[in-house]
């Protein structure tokens, strides 16, 4: 299941195609469904969060929470998440993982991502393509590194931090939780 059928949901749609799951994705939950089409790339709209939910309580699903908004997208879920349901990490077969490296379920990773040994991507966070957290970097639960962006080695940024596209984060330099950093824009140490 997909939560949110916008432009982060399409992208987290194709990211699950490019890895061959494409009939196992059973649609999109969005709570503006009754505005939306019936249909994302063939891939039915099935309702709003709470008649999710509702089905959780029936029975499991592996879920990707699509929503942009960090706030929103961390509360979502944490509902599903007390409710039983599951998360899974959706990688491009294009990005890189190193095996020494943690990514946390509910995250995406784009086509040309790259997490380096030793890096901690947090649960729910959206690795953009071409993004690189290099190693012995930690990235906090929520965290939108968008296209281009750089997480220097031994990086901290904390939780629900926004990196603009090809903003970067120096060697060992700290960005505080919910910061947003422009595009083209680089924290220091």
């Amino acid at each position: 299941m997909i939560v949110g059928a916008g432009g982060y949901g399409r992208l987290a749609l194709d990211v699950l195609i490019a890895g061959g799951l494409e009939s196992k994705v059973l649609g999109f939950y969005d709570d503006s469904h009754a505005i939306l089409p019936p249909k994302v790339r063939g891939v039915p709209i099935l309702g709003d969060v709470a008649m999710l939910k509702s089905m959780l309580s029936i029975e499991g699903a592996h879920v990707v929470v699509a929503i942009t908004d960090a706030g929103t997208r961390l509360k979502v879920a944490n509902s599903i998440r007390a409710l039983g349901g599951s998360f899974f990490c959706a990688s491009h077969p294009l990005s890189y993982v190193s095996e020494a490296a943690v990514v946390g379920d509910g995250s995406v990773l784009a086509a040309g991502a790259v997490v380096h040994p030793d890096a901690a991507v947090g649960s729910h966070s959206f690795i953009g393509p071409g993004a690189v957290i290099d190693r012995d970097a930690e990235v906090g639960a929520g965290a939108w590194i968008s296209a281009g962006a750089v997480v220097g080695s031994g990086a901290r940024v904390g939780a629900k931090v926004v990196l603009g596209i090809n903003s970067s984060v120096e060697r060992k330099a700290t960005v505080p939780s919910e910061a947003v950093i422009e595009a083209n824009g680089s924290v220091k140490r």
